[in-house]
């Protein structure tokens, strides 16, 4: 019951509560039938048995209220651990506790379903040492091993295994994607950068630590100012919400671009979002070679298929590009507005406007108002009601990047200067453990893109014009500092650089894991294969390397049973315990003593404590030479109370 709850403990992060309860409740009633004989159901109709199809027959109805069907990873998992826990309490016989038990390892896999983590990992290797201590105990007909000798046994076969388990996972042939095909729920849930903005949006991503990607460089990297990683492009709005252009017509053809400037080559591995772009350093100068993707219209880099498991994509960018210099056929959606909204924001630019109608005078009338008047980058934007444009310029003046975004973008079009919004990251961090760019949900942000003629799509970011070190030094430099710090951490400057060591080496650790172990695919696989003296890593080169290595290993673990591994016999060690017991009190026994004669010495110099060494005696003489009609453990619980007293 210990190794089943801690196996469906993570679940109910992910289940309806009504699973826990049913669970906890089973696992509850089968402790109370054990410590004060709560009746259980019965073969037999009773009432008993009655309760328990109630529950099955509850749990049914749940199940399908909360899911809608009874396939799926998430209705699946829920109905195993339900019907786990509903077996638990009808255990009778060896056939329902091997069953329990299977299950249980059939529950450690499906926890892999929602995190492959290396705490789960954890957890779920010792929930397998758990189950597997637990039918050792099954067969374990004499109880001849304590719990701790049970853990002990099974921890030990375990570790045995794993060079076994070490040779199938380098050598056992992959496949590109998953080994089966998961339900269309299983990668649902996921957060972050979305197709759609709505002011506030952004700034709630802000508290999550969670890892967007991990970027690897090649060579150089770019100023933190450059780190502007492209992902969805908005061009309509609601007033309220700013969303993309029809799909169809972003695919329509392939953007006209040209690069220059420095050349960064890195590798991205793109945590997933089940969404289909790609984010790359702004802007991608090719398409990558994996996964299969595409080029939008307006410079997205997309691909075929989401991205529903990590991804690692070697690309190259450029900083320095011009995008549709000529005329974009889409420009009219740039300029578009919502009727009847924003009027006192197009009243400011006509004004603008009047004055000048060059489209670079009128962006830098723009970024100047909102340096030189009372604007605040602030993590905590108020709530805004009504036209949340005007309520933002002229009333609160406190925001976040797609505040910024949103009214500048909003300025221009009513100032007839084509403009859109990009949303992506900006930044990261360096862990110094690994020397790859970290880059979280917190470093969300939004920028602008205004089209020139003849220049095409130029960057405009006019949070710059009011928070510029968040551009140039990253979201870090605007956070309170021991964020994301424990509190009793948080006071002190040594012990906040303490925590951030560990994050960063876990961090470094938690990488290499998802680079060697998550992401060990048909390419990794060929690639390390190579590098250990296999010239042709086909499947047959490698199903023969695997079978000459399963002999290896075979000879090696005989040779090692047959020469070197100690015959252990629980009866004779307890003995032995009694012995050295014996000896600390001053009777040392012969090797060639037999039990008989020794307990006949030791009564001699303890005869107040005879009974007591004779029924060692025949406990030990009955297990080891006769018809093994008691158990170990009353062995072991006889030699654990006895003690060498000194007569009254």
């Amino acid at each position: 019951m210990a190794g089943l709850s801690l196996g469906a403990l993570p679940h109910f992060i992910y289940q309806p509560i009504w699973v826990a309860i049913i669970f906890i409740a089973m696992i509850f009633w089968r402790i109370m039938a054990i410590r004060h004989l709560w009746p259980l159901p019965t073969k037999q109709l009773s009432a008993f048995k009655l309760i328990h199809l109630a529950i099955a027959g509850i749990a049914f109805v749940l199940l399908f209220i909360s899911y809608g069907n009874f396939i799926g990873r998430d209705a699946g998992v829920a109905l195993l651990t339900v019907m786990l826990s509903l077996k638990v309490v009808e255990i009778r016989h060896h056939r329902d506790y091997y069953i329990s038990c299977f299950l249980g390892y059939f529950l450690v896999v499906t926890n892999f379903f929602y995190s492959q983590t290396i705490p789960t990992a954890l957890l779920m290797f010792i929930v397998v040492i758990i189950m597997t201590a637990s039918l050792i105990s099954l067969n374990d007909s004499k109880k001849s091993l304590s719990n701790k000798g049970l853990i002990k046994l099974a921890s030990s076969m375990l570790l045995q295994a794993i060079p076994l388990m070490l040779l199938l996972f380098v050598l056992f042939p992959r496949i590109a994607g998953p080994l089966w095909g998961l339900p269309q729920d299983a990668h649902s849930g996921k957060s972050g950068i979305d197709d759609s903005m709505t002011l506030g949006k952004i700034s709630q991503l802000i508290l999550s630590d969670e890892i967007a990607f991990r970027v690897k460089f090649n060579d150089q990297i770019p100023a933190q100012s450059q780190l502007y990683w492209r992902g969805p492009v908005l061009w309509q709005t609601d007033g309220t919400t700013w969303t993309e252009l029809n799909k169809r017509y972003l695919m329509s053809s392939r953007p006209d671009f040209t690069t220059s400037g420095d050349e960064y080559s890195y590798t991205i591995t793109l945590e997933p979002h089940n969404k289909r772009w790609l984010f790359a350093l702004d802007f991608p100068g090719e398409l990558p070679l994996t996964p299969a993707s595409h080029y939008t219209y307006d410079g997205q880099l997309r691909s075929i298929k989401p991205i529903n498991q990590r991804q690692k994509i070697r690309l190259r960018s450029y900083t320095q590009f011009n995008l549709n210099p000529k005329q974009d056929d889409a420009i009219n959606n740039a300029l578009q507005l919502p009727d009847k909204l924003h009027p006192r924001t197009r009243q400011l630019a006509q004004t603008w406007l009047q004055q000048s109608s060059q489209p670079a005078e009128l962006i830098n009338k723009a970024l100047a108002y909102f340096n030189q008047n009372d604007f605040y980058y602030t993590l905590t934007p108020p709530v805004l009601t009504g036209d949340s444009i005007d309520r933002f310029l002229f009333e609160s003046r406190r925001g976040f990047c797609e505040h910024y975004a949103a009214s500048f973008t909003v300025l221009m079009r009513a100032a007839d200067v084509p403009a859109r919004i990009v949303t992506g990251y900006l930044g990261g961090e360096i862990n110094p453990v690994d020397g790859f760019l970290v880059v979280r949900q917190r470093d969300a942000h939004a920028w602008v893109e205004v089209w020139l003629q003849d220049q095409g799509w130029i960057r405009i970011d006019p949070t710059a014009a009011v928070s510029p070190q968040r551009i140039d030094h990253g979201i870090s430099t605007i956070m309170p500092e021991g964020f994301n710090t424990p509190l009793l951490m948080a006071n002190s400057r040594q012990l906040i650089d303490l925590w951030q060591a560990i994050r960063n080496n876990w961090d470094a650790f938690d990488n290499a894991w998802n680079q060697w172990i998550l992401a060990y695919g048909p390419e990794l696989q060929k690639e390390f294969l190579q590098k250990i003296g296999m010239t042709k890593p086909d499947w047959q080169t490698m199903a023969l390397w695997l079978a000459m290595g399963f002999v290896l290993m075979s000879l090696m673990i005989s040779f090692y049973l047959f020469y070197h591994r100690p015959h252990y016999d629980p009866v004779s060690q307890l003995y032995s315990t009694f012995c050295k017991k014996a000896a600390r009190a001053g009777c040392v026994r012969p090797k060639q003593q037999g039990p008989l004669d020794f307990a006949t010495a030791l009564k001699q110099h303890y005869p107040h404590l005879s009974q007591q060494i004779d029924h060692i005696t025949e406990l030990y003489i009955n297990l080891h030479f006769g018809k093994q009609t008691v158990s170990v453990s009353d062995l072991r619980l006889a030699i654990k109370q006895f003690k060498f007293t000194a007569s009254n």
